[in-house]
């Protein structure tokens, strides 16, 4: 009797370990935003390595992605407009997207991939996504978020609406920002899924424009998005 519930001890074993391994072994991909019109690590590469097309606004001495994020960290600052400064800040946008998903990976767990981005998601973003045009601002921002605070707790007046399966529109008093998701994996590595959200703000009297870049994840299944850095 004893050697029968032994054998039959190592059989269950023998099917419950394999599948255990398995699960600590699976990754959920890197996924890139439709938009990009890319499905590879080397696609990104060469992206980053291609030269601007003619009108892109970028900083002389630079020709393509690759060498405008190499002089980003040591670049001197220089006078300009407001209007040239704002639109090489989108080619750098542009490049950041590139280069974090050429260098994301996949995550060892997910809280993300059901997540629709649409309207729905709202209630989940951080404060830090609203627009802050003052370091107080940001700091208020920050504070909220420490407290358990999402967006719409932050700001009642913000609504938003799906403008397309990887767009949202968040309006409010005075502004309006486009929320675009360029793609979805661990960006921070550490083994956690994250999504890489970029916004496009304005306000709705005066001139006011802007593009930011953010790295957001969820710890748990229903739980909020939390900002895990600001990249722009």
């Amino acid at each position: 009797m004893r050697i029968d519930r032994l054998v039959g001890l190592l059989t269950i074993c023998s099917f419950l370990l394999p599948a255990q391994n398995s699960a600590r072994g699976a990754s959920v991909a890197v996924e890139y935003s439709a938009r990009l019109k890319v499905s590879s690590r080397s696609e990104l590469d060469r992206r980053l390595h291609a030269a601007f097309t003619e009108g892109t606004a970028h900083p002389a001495g630079v020709s393509n992605c690759a060498e405008l994020l190499a002089q980003r960290s040591h670049a001197p600052q220089t006078q300009a407009p407001d209007r040239e400064i704002q639109a090489e800040r989108s080619t750098m946008a542009e490049c950041l997207v590139l280069h974090e998903l050429r260098r994301a990976k996949p995550a060892r767990s997910s809280y993300l991939r059901d997540l629709p981005w649409d309207e729905r998601v709202l209630p989940l973003l951080p404060p830090q996504l609203a627009i802050t045009v003052s370091a107080e601002s940001e700091r208020a921002a920050s504070d909220a978020a420490s407290h358990g605070r999402n967006w719409p707790d932050f700001d009642p007046s913000a609504a938003a609406s799906a403008k397309g399966p990887e767009e949202i529109v968040v309006t409010g008093n005075g502004f309006r920002e486009q929320l675009i998701l360029w793609g979805r994996g661990d960006f921070d590595g550490d083994g956690t899924d994250d999504l890489l959200v970029q916004s496009l703000d304005t306000f709705t009297e005066g001139t006011y424009r802007n593009t930011r870049l953010f790295v957001l994840t969820r710890r748990t299944a229903n739980g909020r998005l939390s900002l895990v850095r600001s990249l722009l």
